[in-house]
């Protein structure tokens, strides 16, 4: 009897230790500003929480018209912020006894308004939950996202600390590289102090109590995007600096040195790998795109979950590469190049389109300067070329526009253009053509065209946005019409010209061979998730969205996990790429000389590694011929092969003795010789 009485007497008195605390209400800000709700803590049964007794629920009752301009948050004292609610991913009126516990249920953005009842938040209460003291005021934080329209109140809200708390993430190694940031201050928009260490042990795991053995220095971070910045996991854009604070390159793992780099979050993507993909498949396409390591991330000894630490596009040898332009530059053939620029939101500076874009209003799109930057470019540059590209969209508004001779493809680069064609409408990016789209100007000394590219921000192409149908395998992206960012009316032109869609097919369809097959694709997927395997779990512990609707997700979120998750992009992309292979216009005539002319001679990966591969596809047999030369003509090797049979064919050129540079190539098939450049890293 008394073991009896005394369990008893034991659960009794785990039962009676849950405490709540009770807030107050008020008005919420309306003006774009966060509304703060404080509840005093003090008297816990145990002041630091973790996962023996921590927060276990929050409560709170709202009055608003649309709660799907609400994001709202809980912090701790110590600063610790949970997101609780994302804006446009609830719908509805009010939050009337809204409850949040990190236990098995539906997500809150699967329930419906006044969302009566207990939800799992979008973040995890298991950040709170790590040691640190829960005594203190914690915050409730309101954030309308659309000021002036529909105002709104907190009623009541509470807390409930108890013996059934989330447990917090834990990592000690890795199969992918870490990634440590410090800092003394929030990281905000503008750039802030910070020290980064990175532990890089190649095919060995990555243990936390590791050296920083690949980078160990300071660096200045800010957060990068736009509406991700309401997100709970951000985006960073940071600079590696010496001990005293001066730009310091750096070859972070193992890509080439470089002071400017990106920490993708890819939290609108739940297989993680969509922004990696793209660039990927673009540069085995032959086309230059950032290099990426995927991380696994620590801010301030707090586990923030994967992420992509790739190059920042910029004007660089190894990365864009055109000449530099320096400001006493201002006089032809010099100003003419290069320059980097973006169509982009308005947010930066730049200028509006000469003719308006596929648009019910008109409406214009907007390019931004990237290189020169707006502090370094001279009037006289910034009035080159805005009136280059004012001429541009005359032209391509011309009825001559597709001039062999004097037509567009004496301003750009036609296969550049192709490429960004294929990789936006295989992908059905929402974003493609009118925001995140880089393009760059040569000199008239090297050519002095225009190319576009590198591809950037594909987290919510290939199936993930319900937006403009781009969630339809059937349709093209390009023909979307939009009044706030119209994508240009030039490739709307360009695929009405037969000289260019004939182009695209033929690329399409050599493409199709390779690294565009849906074999190819399936295989790539498989491995890329199988390498994520581990952290993904951790991720989507921390973050728990699998299951989740986080706008703009167009998937069935009922019942989701990584897995179908995975089998939703395979599906998806098999179903487009045959949609596209039925539906793209154009007749791809085979042969050599076509091929020579329309980029049909693969050059990839380009820069390479260790080795890069040429692909031929030859409609006859054929004699072949490749010279290798560095910048000033010494021969570093030769192939030679006669009677090569039709179909595809391919040269493996080994890096071997090659040093990290430039490097010049010949290929000559039946006597018609195209030329390139290959970068050696």
């Amino acid at each position: 009897m008394k073991k009896i009485i005394t369990i008893s007497c034991l659960l009794f008195t785990l039962l009676i230790e849950a405490q709540v605390f009770n807030g107050g209400g008020g008005i919420i800000l309306n003006n774009g500003q966060d509304s703060f709700f404080p509840i005093n803590v003090s008297g816990l049964t145990q002041n630091a929480i973790d996962s023996v007794y921590g927060i276990e629920q929050v409560c709170f009752n709202i009055s608003h018209p649309d709660v799907s301009e609400l994001y709202i948050y809980l912090q701790s004292p110590s600063g610790t912020v949970v997101e609780l609610t994302l804006g446009s991913s609830s719908s509805g009126a009010n939050f009337t006894g809204t409850c949040f516990e990190n236990l098995p249920g539906n997500s809150i953005t699967l329930g419906s308004s006044p969302y009566t009842g207990t939800y799992k938040p979008v973040g995890y209460f298991g950040r709170f939950n790590t040691g640190q003291s829960g005594n203190g005021t914690w915050n409730l934080i309101v954030h309308d996202g659309f000021p002036v329209t529909n105002a709104g109140n907190l009623i009541s809200w509470s807390i409930k600390f108890g013996n059934a708390p989330a447990h917090p993430v834990i990592l000690k190694s890795s199969n992918l590289p870490l990634v440590f940031i410090n800092t003394t201050q929030a990281i905000t928009d503008n750039n802030t102090p910070a020290s980064i260490g990175i532990v890089y042990n190649g095919t060995s795991r990555n243990n936390i109590s590791d050296p920083r053995n690949n980078y160990n220095n300071k660096a200045q971070i800010n957060i990068r995007g736009n509406t991700s910045k309401n997100f709970e996991k951000k985006s960073f854009s940071f600079e590696t600096q010496d001990a005293v604070g001066n730009e310091l390159d750096a070859p972070l793992l193992s890509m080439p040195a470089e002071s400017d780099w990106v920490l993708i979050a890819n939290y609108l993507d739940k297989t993680l790998i969509r922004n990696p993909m793209t660039f990927d498949l673009y540069r085995l396409m032959g086309n230059y795109s950032s290099r990426y390591k995927n991380v696994e991330l620590f801010l301030n000894n707090e586990y923030q979950g994967v992420y992509t630490l790739a190059e920042k596009p910029k004007r660089n040898i190894n990365r864009i590469n055109i000449e530099k332009l320096d400001k006493i530059e201002n006089t032809m053939p010099y100003i003419s190049g290069g320059y980097i620029f973006k169509i982009d939101r308005p947010i930066e500076p730049g200028w509006y389109s000469h003719l308006p874009g596929n648009s019910p209003l008109n409406s214009k799109f907007f390019y931004q300067y990237v290189y020169p930057n707006d502090s370094d470019i001279t009037l006289q540059q910034k009035a080159y070329i805005q009136s280059f590209m004012n001429d541009f969209e005359t032209l391509m508004n011309s009825p001559t526009y597709a001039d062999p001779v004097n037509g567009y493809s004496k301003i750009i680069d036609v296969n550049s253009f192709v490429d960004y064609f294929i990789i936006s409408e295989l992908s059905k990016n929402i974003d493609a053509y009118r925001l995140s789209t880089y393009m760059y100007k040569k000199s008239i000394i090297e050519g002095g065209k225009l190319t576009i590219g590198p591809v950037w921000d594909y987290d919510i192409a290939w199936h993930n946005s319900n937006s403009n149908l781009s969630y339809d395998p059937v349709g093209w992206a390009f023909q979307m019409m939009d009044n706030t960012y119209p994508v240009p009316m030039w490739w709307t032109k360009l695929m009405a010209d037969n000289t260019f869609a004939n182009k695209v097919k033929c690329r399409w369809n050599s493409l199709r061979q390779g690294v565009l097959s849906t074999n190819y694709l399936n295989n790539y997927i498989d491995a890329a998730t199988a390498n994520l395997s581990e952290a993904q779990q951790r991720n989507f512990r921390q973050f728990p969205i699998l299951g989740a609707y986080i706008n703009p997700n167009p998937q069935n979120q009922a019942g989701a996990n990584y897995s179908t998750e995975v089998a939703d992009l395979k599906n998806w992309i098999s179903t487009r790429a045959a949609w596209m292979d039925a539906n793209l216009s154009g007749t791809c005539i085979v042969g050599i000389n076509e091929y020579l002319t329309q980029n049909q001679i693969q050059v990839y990966p380009n820069p390479m590694e260790s080795q890069t591969t040429f692909v031929m596809n030859l409609d006859r047999e054929s004699d072949i011929s490749l010279l290798v030369t560095d910048l000033v003509g010494k021969e570093v090797t030769r192939f030679l092969n006669t009677k090569v049979a039709p179909g595809d064919s391919r040269i493996v050129l080994e890096r071997s003795q090659m040093q990290s540079g430039i490097y010049l190539y010949q290929l000559e098939i039946n006597n018609t010789v195209t030329t390139g450049k290959i970068i050696v890293q």
